[in-house]
Formats: C-alpha cells, structure tokens, sequence
C-alpha cells in the first residue's frame, strides 16, 4: 500500500529544475527575450524572476487564462513586488540589468524582444496624431 502526501503550492528547488510550473494569469508575466534568446518570466505568487530556454505556453480553456512553463530552468531568483503584485523596483532593476548587462558574442546588450504595453501602445498613437 503507497502513501500519498496532499500537493503543496510551494515548489522546491529539485522543481524548479526540470518541472512544469503554472500560474494562472494574474500569477505570471512575461518580461521579454534576451539577446542569447532565454525568456524572462515573473511569478508573481512566489515573487521571483524565472529564465527558462522557451516561453510559457497559454492555455484558455478556462475563465482565466493559464501559463506553463516547461525545464529547463536556468535561473531563478527572489524579487519583492508591490501589494498589488504588479512589479516593483526589484522587476524594474532585473529589466534595466538584462538591457545593460547582458550582452551577446557581438557585444550587443540587452533584450531581443519585448512585450509592448497598452500604456505604451496608447502613447505612441498619441505621439502620431500629434
């Protein structure tokens, strides 16, 4: 006869190497692609920046869109978000590191690809019709 133990949130470090971590949307957020092509991830519910080799796969199938994230992962490291859970300055100096810091063979630094946000979609039409 087997025992069972009842499944936790929490997600050791063996986990976190070669598992498959999900959020539903109000968890996750995506950060960009850096210039050697790894994805940065924020996991709002255990408040840490998570780089893997791919980005989250999304499921909407529910009322609440889901992220998976599949291993590797390369990196991971606490942040501490505001309240709300929406960033902080820890989200906003990982992103500022990436574009700084992180460069390629060809010493171009930073990200290769980025999300757009509606704040900054909004602006640039501003910026257009006037």
């Amino acid at each position: 006869m087997s025992t069972t133990t009842p499944q936790t949130e929490g997600v050791s470090e063996a986990e976190i190497d070669d598992g498959v971590l999900e959020r539903r949307s109000w968890n996750y957020g995506y950060l960009g692609k850096d210039v050697h092509g790894r994805h940065h991830h924020v996991d709002r519910k255990l408040e840490r920046i998570v780089v893997t080799t791919s980005r989250a796969n999304r499921d909407d199938n529910g009322a609440v869109p889901v992220f998976s994230l599949e291993g590797p992962i390369l990196h991971s490291e606490g942040i501490v978000l505001v309240s709300n859970g929406a960033g902080g300055n820890d989200v906003r100096r990982w992103i500022q590191f990436v574009d700084q810091e992180i460069a390629d063979a060809d010493d171009e630094c930073g990200w290769a690809e980025r999300p757009i946000s509606a704040a900054d979609q909004a602006q640039d039409v501003l910026e257009e019709v006037l």
